[in-house]
Protein backbone atom coordinates (compact mmCIF):
# COMPACT_ATOMS: atom_id res chain seq x y z
CA UNK A 1 0.00 0.00 0.00
CA UNK A 2 2.84 2.39 0.88
CA UNK A 3 4.44 1.76 -2.52
CA UNK A 4 1.15 2.55 -4.27
CA UNK A 5 0.83 5.83 -2.39
CA UNK A 6 4.45 6.77 -3.16
CA UNK A 7 3.86 5.90 -6.83
CA UNK A 8 0.74 8.05 -6.91
CA UNK A 9 2.53 11.05 -5.40
CA UNK A 10 5.48 10.59 -7.73
CA UNK A 11 3.13 10.53 -10.73
CA UNK A 12 1.27 13.55 -9.37
CA UNK A 13 4.57 15.40 -8.90
CA UNK A 14 5.62 14.63 -12.46
CA UNK A 15 2.30 15.79 -13.86
CA UNK A 16 2.41 18.97 -11.80
CA UNK A 17 5.99 19.72 -12.80
CA UNK A 18 5.40 20.30 -16.50
CA UNK A 19 3.70 23.70 -16.40
CA UNK A 20 1.82 26.26 -14.39
CA UNK A 21 -1.89 25.89 -14.90
CA UNK A 22 -4.82 26.97 -12.85
CA UNK A 23 -8.25 25.81 -13.80
CA UNK A 24 -11.41 26.88 -12.04
CA UNK A 25 -14.93 25.85 -12.92
CA UNK A 26 -18.24 25.57 -11.13
CA UNK A 27 -19.60 22.06 -10.70
CA UNK A 28 -23.24 20.98 -10.45
CA UNK A 29 -23.35 21.53 -6.69
CA UNK A 30 -22.35 25.19 -7.06
CA UNK A 31 -18.82 24.91 -5.70
CA UNK A 32 -15.69 25.74 -7.65
CA UNK A 33 -13.15 23.13 -8.67
CA UNK A 34 -9.74 24.82 -8.56
CA UNK A 35 -6.80 22.92 -10.07
CA UNK A 36 -3.20 24.11 -9.89
CA UNK A 37 -0.04 22.98 -11.64
CA UNK A 38 3.08 24.71 -10.45
CA UNK A 39 6.06 25.79 -12.53
CA UNK A 40 8.87 23.90 -10.82
CA UNK A 41 11.50 25.94 -12.64
CA UNK A 42 10.10 29.01 -10.87
CA UNK A 43 10.11 27.15 -7.54
CA UNK A 44 13.75 26.15 -8.15
CA UNK A 45 14.57 29.79 -8.87
CA UNK A 46 12.89 30.80 -5.60
CA UNK A 47 14.96 28.17 -3.78
CA UNK A 48 18.16 29.25 -5.54
CA UNK A 49 18.87 25.82 -6.98
CA UNK A 50 18.93 24.02 -10.28
CA UNK A 51 16.23 21.56 -11.26
CA UNK A 52 18.79 18.79 -10.84
CA UNK A 53 19.59 19.88 -7.28
CA UNK A 54 15.86 20.16 -6.52
CA UNK A 55 15.25 16.63 -7.82
CA UNK A 56 18.16 15.25 -5.77
CA UNK A 57 16.80 16.86 -2.61
CA UNK A 58 13.28 15.66 -3.42
CA UNK A 59 14.49 12.11 -3.99
CA UNK A 60 16.17 11.97 -0.57
CA UNK A 61 12.92 13.07 1.07
CA UNK A 62 13.27 16.84 1.57
CA UNK A 63 10.15 18.96 1.25
CA UNK A 64 10.13 22.39 -0.36
CA UNK A 65 10.17 24.02 3.08
CA UNK A 66 13.16 21.89 4.14
CA UNK A 67 15.01 22.77 0.94
CA UNK A 68 14.35 26.44 1.65
CA UNK A 69 15.67 26.11 5.20
CA UNK A 70 18.76 24.36 3.86
CA UNK A 71 19.34 27.35 1.56
CA UNK A 72 18.73 29.89 4.34
CA UNK A 73 15.37 31.05 2.96
CA UNK A 74 12.71 32.05 5.47
CA UNK A 75 9.52 29.99 5.50
CA UNK A 76 7.50 33.20 5.17
CA UNK A 77 9.20 33.97 1.86
CA UNK A 78 8.26 30.54 0.48
CA UNK A 79 4.69 30.86 1.72
CA UNK A 80 4.52 34.37 0.28
CA UNK A 81 5.54 33.09 -3.15
CA UNK A 82 2.64 30.62 -3.16
CA UNK A 83 0.12 33.11 -1.71
CA UNK A 84 1.07 35.61 -4.40
CA UNK A 85 0.85 32.97 -7.12
CA UNK A 86 -2.65 31.93 -6.05
CA UNK A 87 -3.80 35.52 -5.58
CA UNK A 88 -2.78 36.46 -9.12
CA UNK A 89 -4.37 33.35 -10.62
CA UNK A 90 -7.61 33.79 -8.70
CA UNK A 91 -7.81 37.42 -9.83
CA UNK A 92 -7.62 36.23 -13.44
CA UNK A 93 -10.52 33.83 -12.85
CA UNK A 94 -12.58 36.54 -11.13
CA UNK A 95 -12.09 38.80 -14.17
CA UNK A 96 -13.15 35.95 -16.47
CA UNK A 97 -16.31 35.52 -14.41
CA UNK A 98 -15.62 31.90 -13.50
CA UNK A 99 -14.78 32.62 -9.87
CA UNK A 100 -17.48 34.48 -7.97
CA UNK A 101 -16.81 36.29 -4.72
CA UNK A 102 -18.38 33.52 -2.58
CA UNK A 103 -16.15 30.92 -4.24
CA UNK A 104 -13.11 33.15 -3.93
CA UNK A 105 -13.49 33.49 -0.18
CA UNK A 106 -14.13 29.76 0.21
CA UNK A 107 -10.86 29.03 -1.63
CA UNK A 108 -8.93 31.67 0.28
CA UNK A 109 -10.20 30.23 3.57
CA UNK A 110 -8.61 26.86 2.72
CA UNK A 111 -5.54 28.23 0.96
CA UNK A 112 -3.24 28.56 3.97
CA UNK A 113 -3.70 24.90 4.89
CA UNK A 114 -3.26 23.80 1.28
CA UNK A 115 -0.01 25.75 0.91
CA UNK A 116 1.33 24.49 4.24
CA UNK A 117 0.56 20.90 3.24
CA UNK A 118 2.12 21.34 -0.19
CA UNK A 119 5.42 22.84 0.95
CA UNK A 120 5.80 20.40 3.87
CA UNK A 121 5.08 17.13 2.07
CA UNK A 122 7.34 14.67 0.33
CA UNK A 123 6.18 11.10 -0.28
CA UNK A 124 9.82 9.94 -0.56
CA UNK A 125 10.26 9.96 3.26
Amino acid sequence: MKIVIKGFFLLLTLVLSFSTLVHAEENNEGSVIYHVKYDYDAICKLLGMSREEYNQNWNIGLSISEMATKKGIERGEVEGYFYNFHYEEMQKWIKKGVLEEKHYFDLVYRLADDIEEFIDRNPNR
